[in-house]
């Protein structure tokens, strides 16, 4: 009797560790339990590092606005306003910057916040030899960096610099010494510190006790990386993850989530920018009509409505539509066949039998939305004649074809830089190639040079009709074809509140995130 009394007993226990387990797997009630405090984001790609001075890749860039602080921040107008400067100013001929710190700001380690802090990251930054695609414009511009005192920087330039700024927004400062271990293990003043970093796993961050505008509501951000899509979505429906925002989910899925029950999703219009860029350096690409029959030859509208499901709006500037310089009378190039096939005629490019006119690269990132993008391109473009090949290469391949001019097209999306009239000079100076900025396109054109000189210390309403100037010389000569303006989503979960998107994406909108239990 008693052995049947243990058999059962066991059996029973089998039987409820059974179903528990096939809950866990069938539904989303058995889920991980979340810590009081603790928030869980995804990525969806990896970090390939953490110093603030180097990279521009979008993961890198999200991790930055949670561990540092910069001297400035963009406010609601897309306008430098103070960050780790209280104050700034510049001399009326945008020669000489005038930076005045906060008191009291704390490194994570500690230290205090001082101007030879200040001074160190972007002397380093600029110091011949170091990766860095941030320091183009500083390196052709100012001259040095003095710091008279422990809360004054001063800025002196070569020419006038009036964007400097808005050019300082993108480089969190470190404490002078540490730029060695920013990489893997990054000391900053920002919202969150630094925890641990699994590579290609998980980044784990605390929050900043002595944050000097408040310590986060959240106690501990656990950030998963995960690069598969329909991971990404498993996460957030099993409740393993609370929070994604601008997680390159395809359309469909953002769709469903939107039905899944203790999911909610937040949707504005975004401001990033999806492009194709096109090496005018190429023998076939470097004809402007060439380059315009295949703007005409891309459907934009039915990507939108189709492929992304209309979360997306279209694009004829590389500025988003609330920019104060951006100009909406432009040459747009709606979809149209006919006019491409009669672009390429003229540009000595017919069909000859079967024969494609001829055939282009396309690069894209590995996402499954971007190959599918890609894919539609392909099929659009076969119908005036041209043959587009699709290749998917990683990131850290793509940014390196990119810099050394190894590619005809690619297809990528701008975070955040296009809110400001300083990309013009970035992306477009001719002086401004890789490795001095990211006019990867190898675009040249003297009478955009001039524009963007004379820009430097013209008045706003001059800069109006400067930069209205130069995007309507771009959308004829179209370096880089605009696609459109993705909207920025966030998905997450109901124990999430207070949650409020910026239009670019920025993830330093965290530090205000509450979760209940």
């Amino acid at each position: 009797m008693n052995y049947l009394r243990s058999s059962l007993k066991q059996i029973l226990l089998f039987a409820a560790g059974l179903a528990c387990f096939s809950a866990l797997i069938l539904t989303p009630s058995c889920r991980h339990e979340a810590k009081p405090g603790e928030l869980v984001m995804m990525l969806e790609k990896r970090v390939p590092t953490f110093d603030p001075r180097k990279s521009s890749d979008s993961a890198a860039a999200r991790l930055t606005q949670l561990i540092f602080n910069c001297l400035t921040r963009k406010n609601e107008k897309f306008e430098p306003a103070p960050d780790l400067a209280e104050s700034f100013d510049s001399s009326p001929d945008y020669m000489t910057f005038t930076f005045h710190l906060r008191s009291g700001v704390k490194f994570h380690d500690g230290r205090t916040l001082s101007s030879r802090d200040v001074k160190y990251t972007f002397d380093t930054m600029m110091a011949s030899g170091f990766p860095s695609d941030k320091k183009g414009d500083f390196v052709r511009d100012v001259a040095f960096i003095t710091a008279p005192d422990s809360q004054t920087v001063i800025f002196r330039c070569k020419n006038p610099f009036p964007g400097l700024p808005n050019a300082v927004i993108s480089v969190g400062i470190i404490p002078e010494g540490s730029g060695d271990q920013q990489d893997k293990s990054p000391i900053g003043t920002g919202p969150f510190k630094f925890v641990s970093y699994a590579e290609e796993q998980e980044v784990v961050l605390a929050a900043n006790d002595t944050y000097f505008e408040s310590r986060p509501s959240i106690n501990l951000l656990r950030i998963k990386i995960v690069p598969d899509n329909s991971t990404r979505e498993s996460e957030l429906r099993k409740g393993s993850v609370d929070l994604a925002i601008n997680a390159d989910f395809e359309p469909v899925t953002v769709e469903s989530l939107e039905k899944a029950p203790g999911l909610k999703v937040l949707m504005v219009d975004g401001t990033n920018i999806a492009h194709l860029g096109l090496n005018l350096l190429d023998p076939i690409l470097k004809d402007q009509r060439v380059r315009q029959a295949l703007a005409y030859g891309i459907d934009r509208e039915a990507i939108i409505r189709d492929v992304l499901r209309g979360q997306a709006r279209p694009a004829s500037s590389i500025l988003p539509p609330n920019q104060w310089a951006y100009e909406p009378n432009v040459q747009v190039y709606n979809y149209d066949p006919e006019k491409a096939k009669q672009l390429l005629d003229e540009a000595g490019r017919q069909v000859e039998g079967d024969k494609p006119r001829f055939e282009v690269s396309l690069e894209t990132s590995t996402l499954s939305i971007s190959r599918k993008i890609g894919e539609v391109m392909q099929e659009q473009l076969r119908r005036i004649g041209v043959s587009l090949k699709v290749q998917s290469v990683e990131a850290q391949k793509m940014l390196q074809d990119l810099t050394d001019g190894n590619f005809q097209i690619y297809y990528r999306i701008l975070v955040g830089g296009n809110q400001s009239t300083d990309m013009f000079r970035y992306v477009y100076y001719s002086k401004s190639v890789p490795k001095n900025g990211q006019n990867r396109s190898r675009y040249n054109n003297p009478r955009v040079d001039q524009l963007l000189d004379e820009a430097q210390t013209a008045p706003r309403e001059r800069q109006k009709a400067i930069f209205s100037e130069v995007q309507k010389i771009l959308a004829q000569e179209l370096p880089q074809i605009y696609l459109w303006y993705p909207a920025t989503i966030a998905v997450y979960r109901d124990r999430v509140s207070n949650l409020k998107l910026d239009p670019s994406g920025d993830w330093s909108v965290v530090r205000f995130v509450k979760v209940e239990r």
